[in-house]
């Protein structure tokens, strides 16, 4: 009987524009080892080499995720920021596997933060045993593979070893989005009680006044704001985790904050 539901293979990678032909090298090799499966590939760029960026989308992508185990993610963003060393064959930070209460399954290469956002959403959490030299695009030469032994419930280079995988940073930029909004890893609870009032906050060497709102409209047009944002997930043991976010009406806060990288340290005081 022909597959009516498809399998949804999310790529998120710091590979540059989705014009750029690392995509679509990818994306092909992707669909080649997917031969005779309903798939759909859907790409997502992140800026090069920021694990932090790339860790933000894929929590707020991957836990939201309602397609269970028919939805995989491929992250792939790899500085081989592990050691300063000259890098013999290419080697890199190795790839892992984690599976999601929600049932959705990753891969991902486990560098800076890439999987720091979701490691409290993981039931399962795996080193894979693949080649990870002797290429330096392992990311399309050894890593698609692995998608399709996944979907075939194929787990035999899936470890018992259990990869360290740190806690995201505090009081840092998460993400910033295409309006220029600043998803920042804030508790929004910690601005309950600035509340109405303007608040000093410093990203990236820039400083600005900016007045903490209910919303992030919660401010007159051309005003700077800091607010409980639009991110978030449900916590497994319940609750939900939030985020402060800092946004200029009709503006781009990013370009307020000299374009801040995601893991940027954003400290702010009363005004």
């Amino acid at each position: 009987m022909k597959e009516t539901k498809p399998y949804t293979i999310t790529v998120i990678a710091d590979y540059g524009p989705l014009s750029d032909m690392a995509f679509a090298e990818v994306t092909q090799r992707i669909y080649d080892h997917m031969s005779g499966l309903f798939v759909r590939v859907k790409e997502y760029a992140v800026p090069s080499f920021d694990t932090v960026q790339t860790g933000f989308m894929l929590g707020q992508t991957a836990i939201h995720s309602r397609l269970g185990s028919r939805h995989l993610f491929f992250v792939n963003t790899a500085p081989r920021h592990d050691s300063a060393k000259p890098r013999r064959n290419s080697a890199g930070e190795g790839l892992a596997y984690m599976r999601l209460d929600n049932g959705v399954r990753i891969l991902g290469v486990n560098s800076g933060h890439s999987l720091s956002f979701v490691k409290d959403a993981a039931v399962e959490i795996r080193t894979v045993d693949v080649k990870n030299e002797g290429s330096q695009f392992r990311s399309r030469d050894f890593y698609p593979q692995m998608i399709r032994e996944l979907v075939d419930e194929n787990y035999k280079r899936i470890t018992k070893v259990k990869p360290k995988v740190p806690d995201f940073p505090p009081n840092a930029v998460g993400f910033v989005d295409g309006y220029g909004n600043i998803k920042c890893t804030i508790d929004p609870e910690r601005l309950d009680k600035f509340m109405g009032k303007f608040v000093s906050v410093e990203i990236n060497g820039a400083r600005h006044f900016v007045k903490v709102g209910k919303s992030i409209f919660d401010v007159p047009d051309g005003y700077l704001c800091m607010a409980r944002g639009s991110s978030g997930w449900p916590l497994a043991g319940g609750g939900k985790r939030a985020f402060a976010e800092i946004i200029r009406r009709s503006g781009s806060a990013a370009a307020d904050f000299n374009h801040p990288r995601g893991g940027a340290p954003v400290s702010w005081k009363a005004a």
